[in-house]
């Protein structure tokens, strides 16, 4: 481990590594995310019943669930490395409580009603550190609160007409879309159309693709990214949409058909979150880790040292974190990184406490042997 300054009144590494550990056990909150999420331990589902038979079946079926949600694999529950921990989900419960969802009519194959037609459902919450270790222990992704913050901008065309989706009009799709991003974890902004954004944003502005006046739309949601979709009713049970999704400088497209636009839309935004996931949460094994040194200035307080470990520890992509080096107001890590640099910096984006040093000269970056990122603090 580097030496640091004979300065006494710089701290060394195992001394600040032992203050860290002291103000974590006094219970110290690091500075708020941008977009956090909240709910990932837990899943609801519906059941047919309150029997112990019911309820095993429904808390396997919630923990599938919550998986998507904490990985951000819509498919994770299929792995094989998997299958024993579904069989042993009970072991994860925390707590967990039965309701009636009057607003909600059970389908047949999906949970019973009482007799007055509400669907039950089963909502269980999981130990959040124990399926931690498990996916760590699987080599699997685990995707922190810390989300990137989407916004929807949805055209619709039927019998000629185009309009922009507007929530008192088209209140199926949106709950489609909603339902979905809960589902995934992902934190779903949709527009107001009030006039502002019935000025902001013209019919024209998304069937031309014309990201110009979609962005200067969007800047009064302050999004992390945006996504639009054109949807065409092509004949009487058929639809199309195409979605765009713009991720900084990033744009990807893809449409998809179908005879339910509502299906359509619920997908679109799970096709997002699969393109995120694979952003921000790569699934990988040991074998796929890389070693990057991160350095942060600006650091002259002990809650700072704190607030950038535990942001640093927080991301996905990070396997491993450990503090090398102490400057007086400076401090180097060492991160083992799943997906590789480019993902680092997508997730490191995100949080609103360290942000890129794009101005410091080569030359000094030479001096400082070794490191692979220079940030500093907000």
């Amino acid at each position: 481990m580097p030496s640091c300054s004979s300065d006494p009144s710089h701290l060394s590494v195992k001394l600040i590594q032992a203050l860290l550990m002291l103000v974590l056990f006094m219970g110290y909150t690091a500075a708020a995310t941008a977009s956090p999420v909240t709910g990932l331990y837990s899943a609801e589902v519906p059941v047919e019943g309150q029997s112990a038979e019911q309820r095993t079946d429904g808390i396997r079926r919630a923990f599938m669930q919550m998986l998507i949600k904490v990985t951000g694999n819509r498919n994770v529950a299929q792995r094989p490395e998997l299958q024993g921990d579904i069989e042993q989900a009970p072991r994860y419960v925390q707590q967990f409580r039965y309701r009636l969802d009057a607003g909600r009519a059970p389908a047949a194959t999906e949970g019973a009603a009482d007799s007055e037609g509400a669907a039950r459902l089963l909502t269980v919450q999981f130990d959040g550190a124990a399926v931690q270790r498990l996916l760590r222990e699987r080599r699997l992704p685990v995707w922190g609160e810390n989300r990137p913050s989407g916004l929807v901008w949805l055209g619709i065309e039927s019998r000629g007409q185009r309009r922009v989706m507007r929530p008192e009009l088209d209140d199926s799709l949106l709950g489609a879309m909603t339902g979905a991003a809960e589902k995934r974890g992902i934190p779903l902004i949709l527009p107001l159309m009030d006039l502002e954004d019935q000025s902001g944003i013209r019919v024209a502005d998304l069937w031309g693709d014309f990201e110009q006046n979609i962005r200067r739309a969007s800047q009064r949601y302050s999004p992390d990214l945006i996504v639009t979709g054109r949807m065409t009713q092509l004949s009487g049970r058929l639809w199309r949409v195409t979605w765009n999704l713009y991720h900084g400088d990033r744009v990807s497209s893809w449409s998809d058909e179908g005879s339910d636009p509502i299906g359509l839309a619920h997908e679109g935004v799970e096709h997002v979150s699969d393109l995120l996931a694979e952003r921000y949460a790569p699934v990988g094994g040991e074998a796929n880790l890389s070693r990057i040194r991160l350095r942060v200035s600006g650091v002259t307080e002990l809650t700072q040292y704190v607030g950038v470990g535990r942001f640093l520890q927080s991301q996905s992509s990070v396997e491993r974190a450990d503090m090398v080096s102490v400057e007086p107001e400076a401090v180097t890590y060492e991160l083992q990184v799943r997906g590789g640099i480019q993902v680092l910096e997508q997730g490191l984006a995100l949080g609103g406490m360290i942000e890129p040093i794009t101005d410091l000269p080569d030359a000094a970056q030479t001096l400082i042997e070794g490191v692979d990122l220079f940030y500093r603090m907000r």
